[in-house]
């Protein structure tokens, strides 16, 4: 039985559960936080990247979410109208603003600076997640860190993860675990309770690694196969990313870019892997094209409107055969 078989919906969209934010991006080379100056702005937060790149990948998408009624709430919802997400099931309210984030590229990398404490976007409730809308979606996706932000968005994840089982929607999860929110045991907890419950899941080699204990590549990806999810897609940066759907595994060779941004990437990763499924790719083309996608989006700075990568020039990147297939066996994978 594949993955498409197991949902109810075959043809349902799908949907992403999150908190939306704007980044704030400098405009001028090794500019920092502290220093005055030009900054872009771009809408952004993980589940709205990744149903933003879902959507230019040819899906139908919906967003479940809060935004208030300032002008930076109104920035990311048309920005995710413009991109063509369904934002119909995202909650208006009177109270709170959106949460932002600014940016700044070292030579160690990106770093973020937050302002987001209890932001209107992290005051999503269980009670406004809709069960109906759910029901009929192909897929369910929403990012691991919302689990620690406050008491009611993770109830609202519960709730819409307990619908997705419900009613036979296949549940996408994305770790993406920062290390500042696991702090404790019930933190890994929480994590692990809705990896066993998800049916799609794309960590990065890292939290593969603090979720099982187990280190290397294939210990990784048989140790979560073990804990029930059917697709895990484990991306490892310059070693490319092993791609596992129902019994089959394939090695994916990372496709060689000049890298200026990695923001949004692994989100739109997971998207393509969430598109391909629902389109029925096989898994040699699924793991090309996840790679395809992910590594066009580090290629330009931003996020939403900037950096995502269309479908036209994900399937020119994946006809290009600029990412190498080797399929092992998933008891062989070292």
């Amino acid at each position: 039985m594949d993955l498409v078989s197991r949902t109810a919906n075959p043809q349902g969209s799908i949907l992403a559960l999150g908190e939306l934010l704007v980044d704030l991006i400098p405009a001028r080379e090794h500019m920092r936080i502290r220093d005055p100056g030009p900054v872009l702005k771009t809408a952004s937060g993980s589940a709205g990247i990744f149903a933003c790149a879902a959507a230019r990948l040819g899906a139908p998408v919906g967003f479940i979410g809060k935004v208030g009624r300032d002008p930076l709430s109104r920035l990311v919802t048309e920005a995710l109208e413009q991109e063509g997400v369904d934002t119909h099931a995202i909650t208006v309210s009177d109270d709170g603003a959106i949460g932002l984030a600014f940016i700044e590229y070292t030579q160690s990398g990106r770093n973020y600076q937050y302002y987001r404490s209890d932001s209107v976007g992290s005051r999503l409730r269980a009670e406004e997640v809709d069960e109906g809308l759910v029901s009929r979606a192909f897929a369910l996706h929403f990012p691991g860190m919302l689990l620690e932000l406050n008491e009611s968005i993770r109830g609202a994840c519960m709730k819409a993860a307990e619908l997705a089982k419900k009613h036979g929607v296949l549940l996408s999860f994305d770790p993406n675990i920062r290390r500042e929110m696991f702090r404790d045991e019930q933190a890994k907890k929480r994590l692990l309770e809705i990896v066993r419950r998800a049916d799609i899941i794309a960590p990065t080699l890292d939290e593969g690694r603090l979720l099982t204990g187990k280190d290397t590549p294939g210990d990784v990806v048989r140790a979560l196969r073990d804990m029930g999810p059917r697709a895990v897609a484990l991306t490892m940066d310059k070693n490319g990313a092993l791609v596992c759907v129902e019994d089959r595994a394939v090695l994916a060779d990372a496709v060689l870019v000049q890298e200026l941004d990695p923001t949004g990437a692994g989100d739109a990763f997971a998207a393509a892997l969430c598109v391909g499924i629902r389109e029925g790719m096989d898994t040699d083309r699924l793991a090309m094209f996840c790679n395809a996608v992910g590594a066009l989006t580090v290629t330009r700075r931003g996020s939403i409107g900037m950096a995502l990568p269309t479908r036209e020039e994900a399937d020119a990147l994946v006809s290009s055969g600029a990412s190498r297939i080797h399929e092992i066996a998933l008891s062989h994978i070292a």
